[in-house]
């Protein structure tokens, strides 16, 4: 039989053993280390998640910052404009309404007479809601007039007094001016004698 000839080294046959070789060393010094091949993808996720917490915190401090109006020269200009408050709502500035003067006689049950005199501001929303307020200007003094007519001199007394007043004076604004918005009854001048 003849003899086949000898096999000839390729040198891609010693490439593929070289890789071979290094891999195997590779492995061999990470074992020796307390490496495994395991803690590579738990290091990744670690990376990861530190990465991802620290977009979050920047985006958020950005985002705060805008929504605080540091950041964005709008909020700004409107709030110079006064269009905006402090808190970044709409500024409306109100607009108050001065009442004629009120000289009453209070709800007495003996000969001596009390009087009320108050001067009565009251509070709107809009600039537009004083036509409406002039117009049912009378309706709103007879039921401020016959309200207060029933009070005694004693209901009156000390800042409770003269708080429980005003929430009922507002109560009644309110009612006799729907639709507009009466904010607060303001006191200009009140004196009981």
């Amino acid at each position: 039989m003849a003899k086949a000839p000898p096999l000839e080294k390729s040198d891609d046959f010693e490439d593929d053993v070289d890789v071979e070789k290094e891999a195997a060393s590779d492995a061999g010094e990470g074992e020796a280390s307390g490496e495994s091949a395991g803690d590579a993808p738990k290091k990744s996720k670690k990376k990861l998640i530190i990465i991802a917490v620290a977009l979050l915190l920047v985006v958020g401090g950005i985002a705060g910052a805008y929504f605080g109006g540091f950041i964005g020269g709008k909020h700004e200009d409107k709030m110079a404009e006064g269009e905006l408050g402090p808190d970044g709502l709409p500024l409306n500035k109100p607009v108050f309404y001065t009442m004629p003067d009120f000289l009453i006689n209070l709800n007495t049950t003996g000969k001596q007479t009390s009087f009320l005199k108050a001067t009565i501001v009251l509070e709107l929303g809009k600039e537009t809601d004083v036509k409406t307020v002039e117009a049912n200007m009378p309706r709103l003094l007879d039921t401020y007039n016959t309200y207060m007519r029933e009070l005694r001199a004693s209901d009156l007394v000390g800042s409770a007094g003269v708080q429980r007043l005003r929430e009922e004076l507002l109560l009644r604004a309110n009612k006799s001016m729907a639709p507009v918005k009466i904010n607060d009854v303001l006191f200009k001048e009140i004196i009981v004698q």
